[in-house]
């Protein structure tokens, strides 16, 4: 296929394979009856993915070292804008991956549903995946501390009037960005790379509990988990849409619920 048509071919929004492998590059994918191609290339260049890994981890690490310093419920307002920044930086840096490539974004948003009753079935979706999920982080997370690992103290969460509305600006600005980055760029990227559905959801998930090295190691590890099943949601979905919402709306509510549990003295 010459070089200006492979790069100008129009693909399907969140056209993932629901086979285990991928088909060749000359052969059409093939779902439900309907030719469905799939992009036989990388959605962004290797060295930009390169580039976002060692960006996650270095972010990572500095969580980390900074979520055990004394200080750092200090500055939560500090804290919260920071990261705000840095979830839109990498979230810029991903979009500018997939321009390099002339990957149309709306295949890694996935497909745009309107009206009133597709908002309403991916609300009701993110609803019914945010209890299950909510139910599985439960169980890991009594099952790691049975090999005595659990999450640090939370001293980032919340207190002040001003703070709770922060929060709630990060939660939706993290809800949007690491579902694009995660969901859609990194799932995409590493199951086209290996030819492997389960091999993108395994790294992409990895790399999205890694990314959270302020929340220790059981943190990460049930983090990971979620990640897996966020990767479900989109998938099942085909959309990022309802992976948005439900992430939007955990982080909103656990920060709430901490700072009311915090109000009245219950931690």
């Amino acid at each position: 296929m010459p070089a200006r048509t492979h790069y100008t071919q129009r693909c399907e929004p969140m056209n993932i394979p629901e086979n285990d492998a991928l088909p060749h590059p000359s052969e059409p994918s093939v779902s439900g009856g309907n030719p469905s191609p799939v992009p036989p290339r990388l959605i962004a260049p290797l060295w930009h993915t390169c580039l976002l890994v060692l960006l996650f981890i270095g972010i990572s690490v500095s969580g980390a070292l900074h979520a055990t310093k004394p200080s750092a419920a200090q500055h939560r307002i500090i804290q919260y804008l920071i990261t705000l920044g840095f979830e839109w930086i990498i979230a810029a840096i991903a979009w500018w991956g997939i321009r390099l490539r002339r990957t149309p974004i709306t295949q890694l948003i996935g497909e745009r549903r309107r009206g009133f009753e597709a908002w309403r079935d991916d609300i009701a979706a993110a609803a019914v995946f945010w209890i299950a999920a909510s139910i599985l982080l439960v169980l890991i997370g009594s099952l790691l501390r049975l090999v005595h690992l659990s999450a640090p103290a939370k001293t980032i969460a919340p207190q002040s009037l001003l703070e709770i509305i922060l929060w709630i600006a990060l939660s939706i600005s993290a809800g949007i960005c690491e579902e694009f980055v995660f969901r859609g760029y990194m799932l995409q990227q590493f199951t086209a790379l290996t030819h492997r559905l389960w091999a993108g959801i395994l790294i992409s998930s990895i790399l999205f509990g890694l990314s959270h090295g302020y929340e220790g190691a059981a943190g990460m590890i049930a983090i990971t988990a979620y990640g897996a099943m966020f990767c479900a949601l989109t998938l099942s979905r085909r959309s990022l849409r309802p992976g948005i919402i439900a992430h939007a709306w955990h982080d909103s509510f656990s920060g709430i619920m901490l700072a009311l549990a915090r109000h009245l003295r219950l931690l």
